[in-house]
């Protein structure tokens, strides 16, 4: 399952707040846009969303999958913005 997320993280919201039953997923990951200090050594904060959606991964039988090396993953276009990790991958315990 591919996820892209709004500003106001729509679809993390959604998916928590329903009753979701996948049976066999393996894979949830691409742009959560959240930023969060717990996936991100640049941010300080540890907001609502990005909680919600380590509670949306758990609750689907996802741990999160950590990179290599900590990086960016989603670099800007616009110079006075920074660089961010907010492009993550989730696995199925199977998997991770």
């Amino acid at each position: 399952m591919n996820v892209y997320s709004d500003d106001h993280h729509s679809a993390v919201k959604f998916m928590l707040n329903q009753i979701i039953d996948i049976f066999n997923l393996l894979y949830m990951g691409r742009d959560f846009n959240i930023r969060d200090a717990e996936w991100n050594l640049f941010i300080f904060s540890y907001p609502t969303a990005g909680q919600a959606l380590m509670d949306l991964a758990d609750s689907l039988g996802l741990v999160h999958s950590l990179p290599e090396l900590p990086v960016p993953t989603h670099y800007s276009v616009t110079d006075s913005h920074a660089n961010l990790v907010i492009d993550l991958i989730f696995l199925g315990m199977s998997c991770a």
